[in-house]
């Protein structure tokens, strides 16, 4: 018998009835309850039908199909399929129902049996309490009256299926009755009666879950007693019942109930120690049985044991106990252990594979050579990988290398193969010819004598894909690790065993099978994407792949061949992209025929023609074109997209720009139409003479829309490329002029059409495609289509440039749609998605026609202005999504931003200054306010202080300056200065308290944002305006501020010589050099940060950027000052002032020679002193301290003197 008939459809005639079964269950519950009801008392017309009793197997036919039929419809009245529920509640028909269930129930044949208490249980869930009672009821009755085996079997596995079914409380209701009675049955010595009661009591525990509690201890000690009763086993005393005992095992029931019990009691088995001690003690006892079928279950016990009172199991016997299920001959215990084995290490599978024995690893492949088509042996290999693969990489890679060559021997007794592994091999299996190569002992022959024929095979192909898979899946666990952390060790194992994975990619790429070709093939793609441009550890000058590029090229080539297939080749273009990107050759000369197949396959394809070939691989279908034909676009598009960073690829991909940018274009907008248009067969023009092949793919949408998912996103990305590039081609093409594309290929960079009026014609094709991308949800097109949200963007931002765009964005439909998507990108994706977002709100905001327009008066504001505050609002948002005070609702503060965070502020506070200048006056002067409110915030956020705001105050700068530059908003403007000026003042007042360790830095950080705000901002500040003579007021005091000394004294330094000196500049030096400078003079203040020393240089650079009459002034006041300071402090201070009197002196020697022949006696004769000795006569004794520490050459006179 061939393996996988299960699968393969019944004969005509059953298939007919299996339909009519299905439309029956489907249109039966729609019906009226009259035609219900008719069509139900048929049916029992047709089962008590006399005719039937003279053909027995007719009779069990129709009895089949009429209990299909009843318990397909109640399904469908359950929604438990996908069909309109409907509705069965008529009491009548639940009459009729519960009449015919009941005649089905004690049917001789189990099979009728089982699903006829199925249809009853969902029967019961769906007919209320009332009608569930009377049929509990009535079971009852019939188990008390009716002795017949069958019968009472029936009955009680009704009573469990309808406790599992209905559930909750209306079940608990029947609880004790039915818990009763399955005891009861359960010692009846018939072995159908017992075994079936036993396993609906199973059924009704798992149901009943924690209510169970109360009948445990009943239900473990009769389950204990038929275990070792002589009237439940094999050994039975009757003969007629024994054989039944072999078929419906008792054992087998009784360790199922327990496994279902120990579920039942969970993580209580802990404190229930004489339950748990008979449970330990009866599982025991399983282990030891010789029924595969109760071992089976005794795994299951113990799996649940360890899962609830893992102190009570030996993880080392029952790790052996597993791989000793492994073993064994029985699918189903072998899955139990296999299942088992899972489970534990999902948790540590490296302390798993260290407990079991010897050979646990030959074990699993052998298994899974022998049984390639069980998921549980996969999923234990896949678990372990995903554990160990980073910590076990080299013996990872030698597992999956023996797997690959590993040979078996292989017979043609049937008594030397284990029966699970006598399974006949499929069309496919049976034409792998790739164990001809690697046999390692001659062909098979038979043996006249009647020997067996033995001989060396590889594994099942299977089984090798399998392993090639496991390559695959360590590659791209440590590409990950890697990126994580670039000294990754597993990433240096890797490196080290690169000479092994291309070997063993080259095996499987010329194999026989095309599934291990395009495997083999895919892991030569990751090699290269991983490695290609890692230098050789040996020879830092050459790259590690180079060595490798014949074994690269040699496992391509037989992907074109006659005997390939189109995802073969497909892949194979695919790889041959790759390896001109990675740069391994950056000569065109040398890359050979790996270019050759690409600039061949782009020549020579062509699917407009029936005889389309790659290589030696022609006749492909229709689909099958489609399928190359974008790979090809694929690769050539992934060259483009390459060429933007490696100079090189340019001459590989320019010949070919005009022939690639209709193609690509076209094929997107062939992309569109299948996946925007419902019916394709009405979007494609068919013509009568097409063939059945271009028919059938008109029609096959779902088919083609794969490949084309595949490779849009590469194809808008080459366009975007070429936008960048300002490339003539790409407009000519973009406008749907592709005759001209493809003729000419040095187009004047002037466009005809003007592309500012009206967009270019396949604009709305790449809109929609980008668009409904990112609109999809990221689990609906692949399992990675969040990481290609950000890639999608970024094309979307080239496509949206005015010379593509247009202003068709700016329509209220696409504009209003746009915004939407925004919105709930911004509130949901990450940092890096939500700085592109706001990239291309800020290009929107200054391409806007209303910016192009020029100023729009007070009274004559369009809708236009709707737009710009939508698309401001959208930088706000993310803003307010960063800072943790920005929002309505000011959240507390978090931690310490993120690098990505710090530099999304910084985009959205530049955005935000950039697109201030697009809005109109009257609007212009409210936006003006929230970006001083949003600056104000950031300087007033803890934890923006660090790190934040050091790159906000260029910015805050700029802003200042822009706004203060606008003459025809000066009174507006000052009052937000001033306004800013209040808030500066609040910030720094509250960060004088020192409540956080982030205020001292919040109060450097305003007293630098103030001094920014009055020099950038003065013009639009009125001279001795109050509030800001305040604010000098707290500037003073803060260089009194320990910690704050030495900024304040450097922003009073900036203010002082902030240049151009308008009237407010002027009026703030008016009211700062008097009091500077009796801070200076005092002598009973502390000035723990030398903040003295500051002021003075500040006064002597304030000095040298007044005028003549103002700096004789200045002298005057300063050099009496420094000679003063200098008197106080004693001859230590002496240098430091003979250095700011030469330094004033030779600024402007007028002023000083002026204020010298103004001194008397005694304050020349003082300053000539500081000068000598602070100046002339420590710069000499320092020289001639230098002179004496050089090194001297003492030579050497008397050679040869001992």
């Amino acid at each position: 018998e061939l393996s996988g008939t299960e699968d393969l459809p019944d004969p005509p005639a059953t298939e007919v009835v299996n339909s009519a079964i299905a439309l029956f269950s489907v249109t039966l519950p729609l019906q009226s309850a009259k035609v219900q009801e008719g069509v139900l008392e048929q049916l029992s017309t047709y089962l008590a039908a006399k005719s039937l009793q003279r053909d027995p197997g007719r009779k069990a036919a129709v009895t089949v199909n009429i209990v299909l039929a009843l318990l397909g419809a109640l399904k469908v009245t359950m929604s438990e399929t996908l069909a309109i529920a409907g509705d069965m509640k008529s009491p009548t028909v639940e009459k009729c129902l519960d009449e015919i269930l009941r005649t089905l129930i004690i049917d001789p044949d189990q099979y009728i049996r089982n699903a006829a208490y199925e249809a009853m249980g969902r029967l019961c869930n769906g007919s209320g309490n009332s009608f569930t009672t009377t049929v509990v009821n009535g079971l009852v009755e019939t188990i008390v009256s009716n002795r017949e085996p069958n019968a009472r079997a029936g009955c009680a596995m009704a009573l469990g299926s309808i406790h599992s079914n209905v559930g909750g409380m209306a079940a608990g209701f029947h609880l004790r009755k039915i818990h009763g009675v399955l005891l009861s049955l359960c010692s009846d010595p018939h072995p159908t009666v017992h075994f079936w009661a036993i396993e609906a009591l199973s059924q009704v525990a798992e149901s009943a879950g924690l209510t169970f509690s109360g009948y445990m201890p009943s239900t473990l000690g009769l389950l204990a007693q038929l275990w070792i009763a002589d009237s439940h086993c094999e050994e039975a005393d009757a003969v007629g019942t024994s054989n039944a005992e072999l078929e419906m095992p008792t054992t087998a029931a009784i360790s199922h109930c327990i496994a279902s019990l120990i579920n039942v009691l969970g993580p209580d088995l802990q404190d229930m120690g004489k339950a748990r001690d008979l449970i330990l003690k009866l599982v025991h006892q399983f282990d030891v049985d010789d029924n595969k079928m109760v071992q089976g279950q005794a795994l299951r016990c113990w799996e649940h044991i360890y899962l609830y009172i893992p102190a009570h199991v030996d993880l080392t016997r029952y790790v052996h106990q597993l791989q000793r299920g492994l073993s064994t001959a029985e699918n189903d215990v072998c899955e139990v252990a296999a299942d088992g084995l899972y489970s534990l290490m999902r948790r540590n599978a490296a302390q798993i594979m260290e407990l079991a024995a010897d050979g646990i690893e030959d074990q699993i492949w052998i298994l899974l050579d022998a049984q390639h088509r069980q998921s549980g042996i996969r999923s234990l290999v896949e678990i372990w990988l995903e554990q160990t693969c980073l910590t076990q990489t080299s013996q990872w890679i030698t597992r999956c290398q023996e797997a690959l060559t590993k040979t078996v021997t292989k017979s043609s007794q049937p008594s030397q193969i284990p029966e699970q592994a006598v399974l006949s091999a499929t069309a496919q299996e049976t034409q792998d010819e790739e164990v001809a190569g690697f046999a390692l002992g001659g062909d098979a022959k038979d043996e006249e004598s009647g020997g067996t024929s033995v001989g060396q095979e590889l594994s099942k192909w299977q089984v090798r894909a399998f392993a090639m898979q496991c390559l695959s899946d360590i590659l791209s666990a440590v590409g990950r690790d890697m990126q994580a952390h670039p000294a990754s060790a597993a990433g240096v194992t890797l490196q080290q065993r690169v000479s092994d994975l291309i070997r063993l990619a080259f095996l499987a790429s010329t194999a026989s099978v095309i599934e291990l070709r395009v495997r083999g093939l895919k892991l030569i793609d990751q090699v290269l994407l991983m490695f290609g441009k890692t230098p050789d550890p040996d020879f830092a000058e050459v790259l590690l792949l180079e060595q490798y590029q014949a074994q690269i090229s040699s496992a391509l080539t037989p992907a074109f061949g006659a005997d390939s297939s189109p995802e073969l080749a497909s892949v194979a273009i695919n790889v041959c992209a790759t390896f001109i990107c990675t740069g391994l050759v950056t000569d065109i000369d040398r890359m050979g025929r790996i270019l050759k197949l690409l600039v061949s396959a782009l020549a020579g394809f062509d699917v407009s023609t029936g005889n389309s070939a790659i290589g030696d691989l022609k006749g492909l279908s229709s689909n099958a074109q489609i399928m190359v034909k974008m790979s090809i676009l694929s690769a050539w598009a992934d060259l483009q997209v390459a060429s933007i960073e490696q100079s090189y690829l340019i001459e590989v991909v320019k010949p070919h720009i005009a022939s690639l940018t209709p193609l690509w274009l076209s094929s997107l907008q062939e992309f569109a139409r299948l996946r925007f248009e419902p019916d394709i067969s009405n979007s494609m023009a068919l013509n009568a003479n097409d063939s059945l092949d271009t028919i059938y793919a008109a029609l096959n949408r779902q088919t083609l829309l794969q490949f084309y998912q595949e490779s849009w996103l590469k194809l808008i990305n080459a366009i975007a490329s070429l936008i960048d590039q300002d490339s003539d081609l790409v407009f000519v093409a973009l406008d749907g002029d592709i005759g001209s594309a493809e003729s000419n290929t040095s187009e004047s960079s002037n466009p005809v059409i003007n592309y500012r009026d009206r967009p270019a014609a396949f604009f709305f094709i790449l809109y929609g495609i980008a668009f409904e991308a990112l609109v999809r949800r990221p689990d609906a097109e692949s399992p990675d289509n969040n990481d290609h949200t950000l890639e999608i963007l970024l094309a979307l931002k080239r496509i949206l440039r005015p010379s593509i765009s247009g202003r068709a964005v700016y329509q209220e439909a696409i504009f209003s749609e746009t915004m939407e998507l925004f919105d709930r990108l911004a509130l949901t994706e990450g940092f890096a998605i939500q700085g592109t977002i706001i990239e291309i709100t800020r290009d929107l905001c200054l391409n806007h026609p209303s910016a192009e327009e020029g100023a729009i008066g007070e009274e004559d504001l369009s809708d236009d202005i709707e737009q710009l505050f939508e698309l401001t609002r959208i930088i706000v948002l993310v803003l307010a999504n960063v800072l943790p005070n920005l929002g309505e609702k000011p959240s507390s503060a978090r931690n310490q931003l993120s690098d990505e965070a710090v530099n999304l502020v910084v985009l959205s506070l530049n955005a935000l200054v950039d697109v201030s200048d697009v809005f109109p006056s009257v609007i212009r002067t409210d936006l003006h306010a929230c970006i001083i409110h949003i600056f104000t915030t950031v300087l007033g956020t803890g934890v923006c202080q660090a790190n934040v705001v050091p790159k906000a105050l260029p910015i805050f700068r700029r802003f200042i300056r822009a706004i203060s530059g606008n003459g025809t908003e000066g009174p507006a403007i000052g009052e937000q200065l001033l306004s800013c000026v209040r808030k500066l003042r609040s910030i720094l007042v509250n960060a004088q308290k020192r409540e956080s360790e982030a205020s001292l830095e919040c109060a450097k950080n305003t007293l630098m944002a103030s001094v920014i705000l009055l020099t950038s901002g003065s013009e639009c500040l009125e001279p001795n305006e109050p509030l800001v003579m305040k604010l000098m007021e707290d500037l003073l005091d803060s260089l009194q501020d320990l910690g704050l000394g030495k900024i304040a004294a450097n922003c009073v330094r900036s203010l002082l010589v902030a240049t151009p000196k308008l009237e407010t500049e002027q009026a703030i030096a008016a009211f700062l050099i008097p009091r500077l400078l009796d801070y200076v003079t005092k002598t009973d203040q502390q000035d723990p940060e030398n903040t003295k020393s500051l002021i003075i240089q500040a006064l002597i650079a304030f000095a040298s950027t007044v005028k003549d009459r103002e700096a004789a002034i200045i002298y005057t006041v300063v050099i009496p000052v420094i000679l003063s300071v200098a008197s106080t402090q004693g001859n230590k201070s002496f240098e430091e002032a003979a250095f700011r009197l030469l330094v004033l002196a030779g600024a402007n020697q007028d002023a000083f020679r002026a204020v010298v022949d103004k001194m008397d006696s005694e304050q020349r004769r003082f300053m000539e002193r500081v000068i000598k000795d602070g100046g002339v006569n420590k710069r000499d004794a320092r020289r001639k301290e230098r002179t004496q520490e050089e090194p001297t050459i003492a030579l050497k006179l008397s050679f040869g003197v001992a």
